[in-house]
């Protein structure tokens, strides 16, 4: 048994390896040691100048305030892998070190020859927690040292690593523990599920035979669109783009982010634009786009919200509001519903009508969990990816800003149970988007 030794202050250096690389303010500590003494010794290896700590950095640190001149030490015998894994242990059970320290700990340990299993053996994380902390270390580094001083959690990097680009990855990482950061991600995730499907897209409208149209063809008067604008971020691959088959010629016309397909409308009368005119088609087309896109992205992170909501003692009043809430618009604005989400939660026959449906929906609901609670409340608003802040304005015109009363309902009931709006949702809700200023 290692006996213990009082040892100068002088002949201690911290670990080069220590998993926590922010000491923090010890001056308590250090006012503590003045008047009281260390009453926890600490826990070193030889080195060539000295000794090397493995347990109590901070309380070193305190003791030189303090004015110490020797320290209460146990002199151990570790190899380099048991003192990284002693030091992780010590800091993991005080809860001392951030998500950006274990994952670098954790990757220390991987390099040293230890698997994950072994890590998760001696730390005590689940294999899946060791695995998602060292998924961090493919990230920039400087900039996770940097933004790991905010309070971060392990959700964010599992929001984050579903980007699977790493530069964009990394881009996203400089809003990470802001209120801008779960809009960034859920913008560029968009971005690439637009990316893998646009193949398939492409794929479809070449075997449906469709013939490209350009912005100023799809807002003239001799083509009507047959379809509405068809997300391709939310588009199922193995569904057909078009419904039914469609009789004559046909176009489509392929956004950035959507397609929508056309026919020629009957007695067109010939028309012509001057360039001018096509240049003010194609710059109201790109504003509605960008409305469209706002919109999908705000609706994705208010749904993602909902689904990550827990009815509790704690938040059953804040959650109920919900229902308040949404009641009160449908008397006021008759807001709809989205009835299909409604019967599909009560497991309830949505295609055909029965006279006593109604009082099967009220049975379902008695028994209902209260886990649902926040999706009943939620398809009550009747939310989608197309509400927006323009009251469905003519899209051959700039977009008009038009307040919605069903969105700032939605988001005062979601605000109140801890949502953050982003900056580009603030912008199209109080109408100083740029989107708005070219009208």
């Amino acid at each position: 048994m290692a006996e213990l030794q009082y040892i100068e202050v002088e002949k201690l250096h911290p670990h080069p390896d220590n998993p926590r690389k922010e000491i923090g303010d010890v001056s308590e500590l250090a006012e503590s040691i003045k008047q009281n003494g260390i009453f926890q010794n600490l826990t070193v290896v030889p080195a060539e100048d000295g000794y090397t700590v493995i347990i109590g950095h901070r309380r070193l640190t305190a003791a030189k305030a303090a004015g110490l001149e020797k320290v209460p030490c146990v002199v151990a015998d570790m190899t380099p892998k048991e003192q990284l894994q002693t030091m992780l242990l010590e800091n993991m059970q005080r809860s001392d070190l951030t998500v950006y320290e274990q994952a670098q700990g954790f990757q220390l340990m991987l390099d040293m020859g230890s698997s994950v299993e072994e890590i998760a053996e001696k730390t005590g994380f689940s294999q899946t927690t060791v695995r998602r902390r060292v998924k961090m270390m493919e990230l920039d580094q400087e900039k996770l040292k940097e933004v790991s001083k905010r309070q971060l959690s392990l959700a964010d990097f599992d929001r984050l690593a579903q980007i699977e680009d790493i530069k964009v990855r990394n881009q996203c990482l400089d809003s990470i523990g802001t209120q801008n950061f779960k809009s960034s991600v859920a913008y560029e995730i968009r971005k690439q599920e637009i990316k893998k499907k646009l193949p398939s897209v492409k794929k479809q409208i070449k075997a449906l035979g469709a013939k490209k149209l350009n912005s100023s063809d799809k807002y003239s008067s001799r083509y009507e669109s047959i379809t509405g604008y068809i997300d391709i971020a939310n588009w199922d691959e193995g569904t057909p783009l078009l419904e039914k088959a469609h009789q004559g010629e046909l176009f489509y016309y392929l956004d950035n982010d959507s397609v929508q397909f056309f026919q020629k409308c009957k007695r067109a009368a010939p028309e012509k634009k001057s360039p001018k005119e096509k240049a003010r088609e194609k710059r109201i087309a790109d504003a509605w786009a960008v409305i469209h896109e706002q919109a999908a992205v705000a609706y994705q992170l208010r749904s993602d919200f909902v689904k990550g909501l827990r009815y509790t003692q704690k938040n059953a009043d804040l959650i109920l509001k919900g229902a308040l809430l949404a009641g009160i618009l449908k008397a006021a604005d008759y807001m709809g519903s989205n009835r299909d989400a409604i019967m599909d939660i009560l497991e309830q026959d949505k295609e055909n009508y029965a006279r006593d449906r109604g009082i099967k929906v009220l049975a379902a609901f008695a028994t209902a969990d209260p886990e649902n609670y926040p999706a009943l409340i939620y398809a009550l608003f009747g939310d989608s990816p197309k509400e927006d802040y323009t009251g469905g304005g003519y899209q051959k015109q700039y977009p008009e800003y038009c307040p919605s009363s069903k969105l700032t309902g939605i988001y005062a009931w979601l605000m109140d149970l801890g949502y953050e709006m982003s900056d580009e949702e603030k912008a199209m809700q109080g109408g100083t988007h740029e989107v708005f200023k070219e009208r």
